[in-house]
């Protein structure tokens, strides 16, 4: 079954001046355009976080070479590395948990385009 056309808001002459105007008759480029910066965004989100891990990680295996069995700076060190790894799986678990989260919902968080599409009338 087709979904119903819920037709102009205020009827035939519109709501206000802002009636007729007509912007959710097109809303699909919008969407996609939305999405597609939103999922630029995430990616680029992603890719510095992992760098980031990286750094971190590398940062901490210098302090565990320069640590000279302190066991101050090695405990130092490895709690750097442990924080970063923690970082890391946050990242991963949040992207896993919105797909997921989405699948269960009915909703596709990671494809915003759709949801907007879904709110026109």
């Amino acid at each position: 079954m087709p979904p119903q056309e819920l037709g102009q808001i205020g009827g035939e002459e519109g709501f206000g001046p802002w009636g007729n105007l007509g912007f959710f008759n097109d809303i699909g480029p919008s969407a996609q355009a939305f999405a597609k910066i939103i999922s630029n965004l995430i990616g680029i989100m992603t890719i510095i976080a992992g760098i980031w891990f990286l750094i971190q990680f590398i940062l901490a295996a210098v302090s565990i070479i320069g640590a000279s069995g302190d066991p101050k700076k090695m405990e130092s060190a490895t709690g750097k590395i442990r924080t970063a790894i923690i970082g890391l799986v946050v990242t991963v678990a949040a992207y896993a948990l919105i797909s997921l989260l989405g699948g269960i919902l009915g909703f596709e968080f990671l494809n915003i385009a759709s949801l907007i599409e879904k709110l026109s009338p």
